[in-house]
C-alpha cells in the first residue's frame, strides 16, 4: 500500500446504524488518511458528514477548483453561524429551512453574532446593509 498511496497512515472504517420506524439500516464507510490522530480523524469525518447531510456536499456539481473551495468555505461559515445561534432550538438543517421561509429569522441568523439588533422594515432600504429585508 505504501507504494500506491505514499503517506497513508490509517485505514478507517465507520459503521453507521439508522433506525426509521421498524426499518434498520447499517452503512459502513471507509477512509484513508495521512494522519494517525484519532481525534483529528473523527472530527474531520463528523464535519464532512454534517456538511453532506445539511448541504448535500457530496452531490456538488462545481468542478472548477477555486469555485469549489469558495463554496466549501461558504458552507462552513454558514454552518458555524447557524450552530452558534442558540436563541432557538433545532438542528442546523431545521434552522436553515426555517430561515428560507422566515425573513425575520433569516435576518436574526445573519446579524445576531455581529450585535446588530436593528433591522430595517420592508420596503425601506437598509442602506447600511445594502439589501431589503
Amino acid at each position: 500500500m505504501g507504494q500506491d498511496w505514499p503517506g497513508i497512515q490509517s485505514i478507517i472504517g465507520v459503521e453507521r446504524t439508522r433506525t426509521k420506524g421498524q426499518k434498520i439500516s447499517i452503512d459502513t464507510d471507509y477512509y484513508l488518511s495521512s494522519s494517525r490522530d484519532n481525534t483529528f480523524i473523527s472530527r474531520a469525518i463528523r464535519q464532512h458528514w454534517i456538511l453532506d447531510v445539511v448541504f448535500k456536499e457530496d452531490g456538488c456539481q462545481i468542478h472548477e477548483a477555486l469555485s469549489a473551495q469558495h463554496m466549501a468555505l461558504f458552507r462552513r461559515v454558514v454552518r458555524n453561524m447557524v450552530k452558534q445561534h442558540t436563541k432557538s432550538n433545532g438542528s442546523i438543517r431545521s434552522k436553515l429551512v426555517a430561515a428560507s421561509f422566515d425573513d425575520d429569522f433569516r435576518a436574526e441568523l445573519l446579524f445576531w453574532l455581529t450585535g446588530i439588533n436593528k433591522v430595517c422594515s420592508r420596503p425601506v432600504p437598509c442602506f447600511s446593509f445594502g439589501f431589503y429585508k
